[in-house]
């Protein structure tokens, strides 16, 4: 530790010997002695205009004499990157935190998503460096995606400590300031791209969409070749047409009996599709698919005949935190399944119990069950789809901070624990520069034959803001008489009632009468054009990787509905 923290008092003073160089070179005579920003000064006071945290910006990308637009953002993500490997090692407070059992479960859960947020600042910092800036608009999506993701990681490490106490909180919060100071900056750079760019005359480069809401359909040049073109009808196919890497099966018809052996035989970080065919029986596992497990696909007998299942929960396993409560959890990318059930059965009375965690981007998701009380499905960060699904849960039981489409899907509520409400959602946005939400488009949310009885002492309600600017849109969906009429409840005091973005547009049903929701400023009216900006060709750009997939879903607006 004391060599850490040597390294951590010269890199601040490194630091502050740079920026005082550079401001000891803005200004320079021009012919008439007046005196004029320096080239490289002008970009970073470009690129900082828009970030909420200047100074931190301003530090962050010091280190750069350059002018280069591409090459300070790039700065930027490497300051990031190199901030949060730090942050852990070099910090007192974290030693005195893990003193505390609690805590030490919660330092387990950080250490795990900030690996995963280095991982994001690094591919990030490899993209912007392999590209020409003139073609930015194609690839943004991908930076914005995993900057979300990368902040997203940091906020669920502050909030596995305040699973503990809000002190402990505080203190991460604390430790973690300047990293997501960093991380904000770089996605408010990137949202802010077509006004820098602007300013600074850069040439070769046209209007940028830095939003995305304005894409149109892309062409197959411009498709990422994500799905090999063997793989396009993969969730199409049936089981006995298969050619599985591996099948698992309980009756000892596969090559193994748990799906964890199966997941020993995936190579490390392989561009190719990883078939585990995983046959009828009910597997009781906790199955991570790690990070290096990349392109991994599950196809089973169908959902109510291949279950995986566990009842880990944070009531009944402490100190485990919410995190690792999942029944099954994905960290790599590219993750596929079809026809299976995903289960965490302990109950009301485990609390926060999640049956399936997606960490990775690019998941699909299709005709799987997702069953369990509360927190049933943790959408946590970066890209997803789940089409054709059922879920049901009690409280805010569709979760997290992905960027997540909810299409076609039944979301059943089902009687909760005494005392308890039912949500059907709790979206995480803690940043207005991420790019996440939940959006639900043509599902039908109703109630279990067991919750019906009792809706009108156990209340349901579409969803509730997690974080302060929570966002989730619900549109072309059929709402049943279970939904109280105000729609929404708050979580913790105020939070997010007047900072988020909630939506309904062309819903059916007795629930979607809108009339009686409540008058937050949170809740917004929206028409048909906003409304296509949540579709999946516009905010999933579902063109470049759904689409091959051969899974059925809708790109635009559900037809006919």
């Amino acid at each position: 530790m004391a060599n850490n923290a040597i390294i951590g008092i010269c890199a601040v003073f490194l630091v502050a010997l740079v920026v005082a160089v550079v401001v000891g070179v803005t200004h320079i005579k021009n012919k008439n002695d007046g005196e004029e920003i320096s080239s490289s000064n002008k970009a970073v006071q470009a690129l900082c205009q828009p970030t909420n945290y200047k100074e931190t910006c301003q530090k962050s990308l010091a280190s750069s004499n350059s002018s280069d637009v591409k090459e300070l953002i790039r700065t930027g993500f490497q300051a990031g990157l190199v901030e949060i490997k730090n942050v852990l090692a070099r910090s007192v407070t974290v030693q005195e935190l893990i003193k505390d059992e609690n805590n030490k479960a919660a330092l387990g859960v950080c250490q795990e998503v900030l690996d995963l947020a280095i991982d994001d600042f690094q591919k990030s910092f490899d993209m912007l460096g392999e590209y020409d800036m003139s073609k930015i608009g194609k690839y943004l999506l991908e930076l914005k995606t995993w900057l979300s993701g990368a902040f997203t990681s940091q906020q669920t490490c502050i909030d596995s400590f305040a699973q503990s106490s809000n002190e402990s909180s505080q203190k991460m919060q604390s430790i973690l300031k300047t990293s997501m100071e960093i991380t904000s900056n770089a996605l408010a750079m990137l949202n802010g791209l077509s006004t820098i760019v602007k300013e600074l005359n850069i040439p070769n480069v046209g209007n940028i969409d830095s939003t995305g809401f304005n894409r149109k359909l892309l062409s197959t040049e411009d498709m990422l070749e994500w799905i090999s073109q063997a793989d396009r009808k993969l969730l199409q196919a049936k089981p006995m047409d298969l050619k599985p890497k591996v099948v698992v099966a309980k009756d000892g018809s596969g090559k193994y009996d748990t799906i964890n052996k199966a997941l020993a035989e995936v190579p490390v970080k392989s561009p190719d599709r990883f078939v585990i065919y995983i046959k009828a029986g009910t597997y009781k596992e906790k199955i991570n698919v790690t990070k290096q497990m990349t392109n991994v696909v599950f196809i089973g007998d169908g959902p109510t005949k291949t279950i995986i299942t566990n009842d880990i929960s944070v009531a009944k396993n402490p100190p485990v935190r919410t995190y690792r409560t999942a029944t099954v959890g994905v960290d790599g990318a590219g993750f596929m399944a079809k026809d299976i059930g995903f289960d965490n059965s302990a109950g009301p009375e485990g609390h926060q119990a999640v049956a399936f965690r997606a960490t990775a981007d690019r998941v699909i998701m299709f005709n799987c069950h997702f069953t369990g009380y509360q927190d049933t499905l943790y959408a946590h960060r970066e890209r997803q789809l789940y089409s054709n699904c059922l879920i049901t849960g009690t409280v805010d039981f569709i979760f997290g901070d992905a960027a997540s489409i909810f299409q076609n899907c039944m979301l059943i509520v089902r009687k909760p624990g005494p005392g308890q409400n039912c949500m059907v959602t709790a979206q995480g946005r803690n940043d207005l520069g991420t790019n996440s939400a939940i959006v639900l488009q043509n599902c039908t949310i109703s109630g279990a034959p067991d919750y019906i009885p009792v809706k009108d002492t156990n209340k349901a309600y579409l969803g509730r803001p997690w974080k302060q600017f929570a966002r989730s849109i619900i549109m072309q969906s059929q709402i049943d008489d279970i939904i109280q009429p105000e729609g929404y409840a708050p979580m913790t005091g105020t939070i997010g009632i007047d900072t988020s973005f909630i939506a309904e547009f062309g819903n059916r049903g007795p629930g979607a009468d809108t009339s009686r929701r409540v008058a937050w400023k949170g809740i917004k009216k929206i028409d048909i054009n906003e409304a296509n900006k949540w579709t999946p060709r516009v905010y999933l750009e579902s063109e470049t990787w759904i689409s091959s997939s051969g899974v059925p879903y809708s790109p635009d607006m559900v037809p006919g509905v």
